[in-house]
C-alpha cells in the first residue's frame, strides 16, 4: 500500500512530463467535452484537456506544500527544542508565542494579506508568499509536541551521562536530544503536507491562488461553484475525485508511521 502511494506521488510530481496534451492548448471546438479515450477527464470551457491540467498542477501543489511543510517543521524543531531544553524564561516566552499563534484565524489573516499584495505581483510568487505565510503561523502545534519530547529526552540516562563527561550543552542538544524528535517530525510532515495542498485547492477555488492560464488543482474546481454543472456536466467533479486518493494516502501513511513510532517508543 505504501509503495503504491509513493508511486502515485512520483507520478504526480512528474505530471508535467506525463501530461498527454499541452495543458495550455485551447481548442474551442472541443469545449466542454465529456471524458473520452483522448480526453480522460473531459475538456474545460476553452477546450483544454482537464487530465493534462490536473497532472500539470499536481507538481506545483505538492512542491509548494512540501516547501511550506519543511519551513513549519524547521521553525517548530528549533523553537520547541530550545524551549524544552533550556526551560526557564525561554520556555515561557516560546509557549506564550505558541498560544498566540494557535488562536490566530490564519485563513482570515491570509485573505487580508492577499488583499495587501500588489495586483501586479506575478501569481506564482504571490501564491508562494501566501503559503509561506501559512507556514509561519502554523508552527505552534508541532513546536509544542517537539517541546514535550525534548523534555523527556533531556532526562534520559545517556544525556545525564554525557553531561557528567563534560560534553558541551550544544553538542548534547543537537546530537543526543533533537534526534529523539525525528519520528515525530516525519509524522507531522505527513499530516501537514496534505493540509497545505488542500490550502492551495481552497485558495485557488476562491480566486486567490494561481490565476489563468496556469493550471492548478483548485482552479479545476472553480466551475463547481455553479450547482447546475453537477447535473449537466458531471465530469467536472472528476478532478476532485482524483485528488481524494492523495489525501487518503497521506492520512493512512501518517497513522501507520505514528503507530510504528509509538510502538518503538514503548520498547
Amino acid at each position: 500500500m505504501t509503495r503504491l502511494f509513493l508511486l502515485l506521488i512520483v507520478i504526480l510530481l512528474l505530471g508535467p512530463l506525463l501530461a498527454p496534451h499541452d495543458p495550455l492548448l485551447q481548442q474551442r471546438e472541443l469545449a466542454n467535452l465529456a471524458p473520452t479515450a483522448q480526453h480522460w477527464l473531459g475538456t474545460d470551457d476553452y477546450g483544454r484537456d482537464v487530465a493534462s491540467r490536473f497532472l500539470a498542477g499536481a507538481s506545483w501543489s505538492i512542491l509548494v506544500g512540501a516547501a511550506a511543510t519543511a519551513l513549519v517543521l524547521a521553525i517548530a524543531w528549533l523553537i520547541g527544542g530550545a524551549a524544552g531544553f533550556l526551560g526557564g524564561w525561554v520556555d515561557q516566552l516560546a509557549m506564550r508565542l505558541a498560544d498566540l499563534f494557535l488562536v490566530l484565524p490564519w485563513f482570515y489573516l491570509l485573505l487580508g494579506l492577499r488583499s495587501l499584495l500588489p495586483l501586479s505581483l506575478p501569481p506564482r510568487p504571490a501564491f508562494a508568499l501566501l503559503l509561506l505565510t501559512i507556514a509561519l503561523v502554523s508552527w505552534a502545534r508541532p513546536a509544542r509536541l517537539v517541546r514535550g519530547l525534548v523534555l523527556t529526552a533531556k532526562e534520559a540516562g545517556y544525556v545525564h551521562a554525557a553531561r557528567g563527561f563534560g560534553v558541551p550543552a550544544p553538542v548534547i542538544f543537537f546530537r543526543h536530544v533533537l534526534p529523539a524528535t525525528f519520528d515525530l517530525l516525519a509524522t507531522q510532515a505527513l499530516i501537514l503536507l496534505p493540509r497545505f495542498i488542500l490550502a492551495e485547492v481552497s485558495l485557488s477555488f476562491l480566486g486567490l491562488g494561481l490565476g489563468e492560464p496556469d493550471p492548478s488543482w483548485g482552479a479545476l474546481l472553480v466551475p463547481l461553484k455553479q450547482a447546475w454543472m453537477l447535473d449537466q456536466q458531471w465530469w467536472r467533479l472528476l478532478p476532485a475525485l482524483c485528488m481524494m486518493p492523495v489525501f487518503i494516502g497521506f492520512a493512512a501513511l501518517a497513522r501507520q508511521w505514528g503507530g510504528s513510532s509509538a510502538r518503538s517508543t514503548l520498547r
